[in-house]
């Protein structure tokens, strides 16, 4: 069995300390959901670009976290759902038309996105997570759909 000699402890310490500080972007307590809505949009709509489907996560959740720590959906679920989003998600271009507020704290965003020659405008419900920071909570993806063309 291996083991590690007194000498080499503090090695592993400092390279555990360096690997755990670059973690990533994802919420954690020393790296919080976005402080405003807007932001967590934009961070959202980038990883989808990204086809960043855990960062897509990461951003995606309730009042008690992101859905890839809450684990509120199993994994297949949330993976199948975050696969749709992106699709749907992926533009262009984006700028928020307008911010509302919504029962419970709840922010209501509506997005325009643009993709190619098509703009659509697509809702965003944030909510504040108790940690502080916003995620989004829902998504008016029907906005999102593509036209249906009239069968002949």
């Amino acid at each position: 069995m291996n083991s590690v000699s007194f000498a080499h402890g503090p090695a592993i310490v400092v390279a555990a300390t360096v690997l755990a500080a670059c973690g990533g972007s994802r919420p954690t307590p020393q790296n919080p959901a976005p402080a405003a809505p807007e932001q967590t949009v934009a961070q959202f709509l980038a990883a989808a670009n990204a086809a960043d489907l855990e960062r897509m996560a990461s951003l995606w959740g309730d009042q008690r976290g992101p859905s890839n720590v809450t684990n509120t959906i199993p994994p297949d679920q949330r993976q199948t759902r975050l696969t749709i989003m992106q699709r749907l998600l992926a533009s262009d271009e984006h700028r928020v038309l307008r911010e509302s507020s919504q029962p419970e704290g709840a922010r209501l965003l509506q997005v325009e996105l643009v993709r190619g020659t098509r703009r659509f405008t697509v809702p965003f419900t944030l909510v504040q997570v108790r940690t502080g920071g916003w995620l989004i909570n829902a998504i008016g993806l029907d906005a999102a759909m593509p036209p249906t063309r009239p069968q002949s």
